[in-house]
């Protein structure tokens, strides 16, 4: 977005013309990494289910152990991201997952596989991936300079929202046919491939800190030293979040967000399957029509953003939220067209929803720092993704004490909520303090 300064960081020596060409290998094993990643996901909790008998419990745990890394070395993997944004990092953290997936594989056929086995792989890979998504995010403006980050960002979450959405359909059928374990193996072989297809990416060397090297061996000398250094880089990143007004607001925007959906994802299937009686087919279809509607979100953001502006998209797709969520609603009230209320406000939130994903994405990585990436990314997705264990016990907790209409009322109050953060955060936008 044009009215929204960069902040300084390097330029990529090539033409204006190449740059975008420059990202390729890192938007290719962005989506080759994210395809492995959700193809993993499912095999592993087939396995777990079909396998070990895996109970209810079992899987909150298993699914918890998967994202703990997310919540709670987040931050400190951003210092560290910071510290050397490279494609060696990226390969390395790739290549450690595959490797412990591929334990999953092997124990497998072996007839050895067991639930702890799971929960130390699930709890070690989900670590590696957090690695690797954050240095994914940081390489950016050495690849393609800070004007172009916005852009690259864009079309890194376009891809993934779409993978996210068809690849768990892809590995359910692959699944059915092959079995979770060759499709957890094939999973892992596409991980390892997007680890070494970001060697393919060529990067400026990292930006130079006022730090000297006496200094930097002055704070390494001692361990306290270095304790001390590192957590002031991560507050660094905090400090950063909090000063850059537009980019704070839009984070609370994105948690309120968040935690509806949260709430409600908790109650989908029940509500589909139990409260409307609707049947496994009629919601095979509905994953189908939220599907096609993130696919066209994805097609849509980036090219309506270029001609009509970032801002005015970006509210477009803001102000729709809540009132999509608010067709579940109608279906309640509604039964007897139910089918058709939710058919159309599933595939209306793919739209909107992916492309404020999209979007908003871009756009926080244009008003964050090129050198502070990974720190205030990382501290942007603990916040924002911390809250979704909140609104998953909260949503289903006020489903079962008061009924499922409170729970929807409860998701579109706070995608309104959300909605009109994000759109105070756009009203000035040239108040970015950098």
């Amino acid at each position: 977005m044009s009215s929204i300064p960069s902040a300084p960081g390097p330029r990529a020596p090539d033409e204006p013309g190449n740059r975008p060409r420059r990202g390729l290998p890192l938007l290719l094993s962005n989506a080759v990494d994210a395809s492995g990643r959700q193809g993993a996901d499912l095999a592993l909790d087939v396995l777990a289910v079909t396998i070990l008998g895996a109970t209810a419990a079992q899987m909150g745990l298993l699914n918890a152990l998967g994202t703990l890394a997310f919540l709670v070395l987040g931050i400190p993997i951003g210092v560290l991201v910071d510290r050397s944004p490279t494609t060696r990092l990226i390969l390395n953290a790739g290549l450690t997952r595959a490797g412990l997936l591929s334990t999953v594989v092997l124990v497998g056929l072996l007839d050895a596989l067991s639930l702890p086995h799971l929960y130390v792989v699930a709890a070690l890979a989900g670590t590696a991936g957090v690695v690797t998504e954050t240095a994914q995010t940081a390489v950016v403006p050495r690849a393609v300079g800070t004007d172009r980050v916005a852009s690259l960002v864009a079309r890194l979450q376009s891809a993934e929202s779409v993978i996210g959405l068809v690849v768990p359909a892809a590995a359910g059928a692959l699944v059915a046919v092959l079995g979770a374990g060759p499709t957890l193996g094939l999973s892992t072989a596409f991980i390892a491939l997007g680890a070494v297809i970001v060697l393919k990416l060529t990067v400026l060397p990292p930006v130079q800190t006022h730090q000297t090297d006496q200094d930097s061996r002055d704070e390494a000398a001692t361990p306290a030293r270095a304790f001390r250094r590192f957590f002031g880089e991560a507050r660094e990143g905090w400090t950063t979040l909090r000063e850059i007004r537009p980019l704070w607001r839009m984070t609370w925007g994105v948690m309120a967000i968040n935690l509806g959906l949260a709430s409600y994802s908790a109650i989908e299937v029940v509500l589909i399957l139990r409260v409307l009686d609707l049947g496994p087919a009629v919601f095979g279809a509905l994953v189908t029509a939220g599907a096609l509607g993130g696919l066209t979100g994805s097609l849509v953001a980036v090219p309506s953003g270029t001609r009509l502006g970032v801002p005015a998209v970006l509210r477009a797709s803001v102000l729709m939220l809540p009132p999509v969520a608010a067709l579940t609603l109608v279906a309640l009230a509604d039964p007897g067209r139910a089918v058709l209320w939710l058919g159309a406000g599933t595939f209306l939130w793919g739209v909107v929803m992916v492309t404020y994903n999209v979007l908003l994405a871009g756009l926080a990585a244009e008003l964050t720092p090129g050198a502070l990436m990974g720190r205030v990314s990382a501290t942007r997705r603990t916040l924002s993704m911390g809250v979704v264990p909140l609104g998953s016990i909260g949503g289903g907790l006020l489903a079962d004490q008061a009924g499922s209409a409170p729970a929807v009322i409860a998701w579109v109050a706070l995608n309104a909520v959300g909605a009109v953060l994000i759109l105070t955060a756009l009203s000035r936008p040239r108040a970015a303090e950098h």
